[in-house]
């Protein structure tokens, strides 16, 4: 046994492939004794993710038997290539997205007007578009293969569906209404009753009709379709999961279905592989991974077995790039060099001396994990408040919190307000109101946080809140001023986070315990300043004497 099998058995040791044989041969198909690896995850969610497991059972059913008939009398001309391979992962890539929304949104406590526009319509939209009409591609694909007709030349979901249905998978369209989908698509959707009525309007045989769902009735709708998306998917994935020598694509080729092959193929349940990508020059390959245990030991392990799998498949980069995340992680990456992985599978080298050389050359960093405990919904579902009052408004409220500073950022809109005095009773008032707004815990770093005051507020201030015209730049007329404020009286954020350049540009003033860079020297020289002498350091942090930088 050579080194690479021996560390492929060792990685896929921790599968937990046995578990998911079982549950597959309880709930689809006794006769199943083999899961390849490119089909484990696909699995395993299917019948363990919730709302995945609620498949429907006849679209899954006649999904895997239609294509086992077609496969059974037409062995030799079945093939999974390049193109019927990349509609099969965009549709499992958009509903593996979408059961995240789903779980994320589906039972948010929005208004239903904004749960309308931010939730129900775009997923179903993304079920419909996204994943049914590239998972009904698969099929039409296959189907064209096995006959005379032109089924390849059918890309729309509507053609799709009536091939599906003269072709024995009329299961499968049956909960798709094309009708609203063309609704949404040519803006014929209304919301009534505060949003809890919702109308479709469309046309249909060259007359205007209208179709009205409560908001309920939608949710079913969406519910529906998802769930044959679920059996889809299932049947594709149990057909190629049998049939896997069907897949005809150069593995070796440094393109988006072969990356993404690969990825199915180093995922398992408790690791998963969520993309691979090359470096813009080519010389270094790129994995992205989310991994449970966040033991730093299980992760370095972790990353010499894929690194050697990734080399297997893909053996001329200069640099082999891992990194490991999950809820509870920040970002951690280890980077091999080709030699690195040349010398552990020829042992030249031990394993414990490439890591002692990576770690010498800094290329391995692998945080601790935050232990802290916390409300993981509380942070996911928290949203800062705006304010509005009669003569400004705040927005885009973000959090910039460190361990022993809780601090916030915002933007400022004071409208057409040009007195100085006036300007600064608006940041006044609006330092007031947001030093006491609450921030939530982070789930990966430990930092300030909770109903007490801020230690610094760093606030943008504009007058129009136009989608434009948001740069701290000297030439744009609609910012009026950078505002640092620090309950210490010291800022901890040297230029105010702007290159020195342009931070040179702006006019700065202190009063109390508030910095101001303004972008008009008209409002700092005039109304109260603190003084400052001429010998002084610059307040706008440069290091220089105030006479030789803002005070020429």
């Amino acid at each position: 046994m050579n080194y690479t099998t021996a560390f492929k058995i060792r990685y896929y040791s921790k599968d937990n492939s046995t578990e998911i044989k079982t549950k597959i041969q309880e709930k689809l198909d006794p006769s199943i004794s083999n899961i390849s690896h490119e089909m484990l995850c696909l699995f395993s969610d299917i019948l363990n993710k919730e709302p995945s497991y609620y498949w429907k059972d006849m679209v899954y059913n006649q999904t895997y038997t239609q294509l086992e008939i077609l496969y059974k009398s037409n062995s030799t001309s079945i093939r999974f290539d390049e193109t019927v391979l990349e509609h099969f992962l965009i549709g499992y890539h958009t509903y593996y997205q979408i059961t995240d929304i789903i779980n994320d949104l589906a039972n948010l406590n929005d208004s239903p007007d904004i749960k309308n526009r931010l939730y129900r319509i775009p997923t179903y939209v993304s079920i419909v578009e996204g994943c049914l009409t590239n998972l009904f591609r698969v099929i039409t694909l296959i189907l064209d293969q096995t006959s005379a007709k032109d089924f390849a030349s059918a890309k729309n979901l509507n053609p799709l569906c009536e091939i599906l249905k003269s072709n024995g998978f009329d299961s499968l369209i049956s909960d798709v209404n094309i009708n609203v989908r063309n609704a949404i698509n040519h803006g014929g959707v209304i919301f009534k009753e505060n949003g809890q009525k919702i109308e479709f309007h469309y046309t249909e045989d060259r007359r205007a009709v209208l179709c009205s769902m409560k908001a309920y009735e939608f949710d079913n709708l969406i519910e529906q379709v998802y769930d044959t998306a679920s059996g889809t998917l299932l049947g594709i994935c149990s057909f190629l999961n049998k049939h896997i020598d069907l897949i005809v694509v150069n593995k070796n080729e440094k393109l988006f279905v072969p990356f993404c092959l690969l990825g199915m193929e180093l995922s398992i349940p408790s690791i998963r592989c969520k993309s691979i990508s090359e470096s813009p020059d080519g010389k270094q390959i790129n994995v992205d991974i989310h991994i449970e245990n966040s033991d730093r030991t299980f992760i370095l392990q972790t990353a010499i077995e894929l690194s050697i799998l990734v080399f297997e498949r893909y053996n001329d980069y200069q640099k082999y790039f891992l990194s490991f995340s999950n809820e509870r992680l920040q970002t951690s990456w280890v980077r091999f060099s080709n030699q690195d992985i040349k010398d552990m599978i020829s042992e030249n080298r031990t394993l414990a001396t490439v890591v002692a050389d990576i770690i010498r050359r800094q290329e391995c960093i692998i945080w601790d994990p935050s232990t802290e405990d916390v409300d993981l919904q509380e942070i996911k579902y928290y949203r800062f408040p705006n304010y509005n009052a009669p003569d400004f408004k705040i927005n885009k409220v973000k959090d910039a919190s460190s361990s022993d500073r809780k601090r916030l950022r915002a933007h400022l809109f004071i409208g057409d307000v040009l007195e100085k005095d006036k300007i600064l009773e608006i940041i006044h008032n609006a330092i007031n109101w947001l030093k006491l707004v609450r921030n939530v815990p982070s789930p990966t770093l430990p930092h300030k946080y909770g109903d007490m005051e801020a230690d610094s507020l760093y606030i943008n201030v504009y007058r129009y809140d136009s989608r434009k015209n948001k740069e701290l730049f000297p030439n744009n007329d609609n910012f009026v001023c950078f505002v640092d404020y620090n309950i210490s009286g010291e800022t901890t954020l040297k230029n105010g986070g702007l290159l020195v350049s342009i931070w040179r540009q702006l006019h700065h003033e202190k009063i109390d315990n508030v910095e101001i860079a303004w972008r008009e020297r008209k409002y700092a020289i005039s109304g109260k300043q603190t003084d400052i002498g001429r010998n002084d350091p610059c307040p706008c942090g440069s290091g220089k004497k105030y006479k030789k930088c803002c005070g020429k």
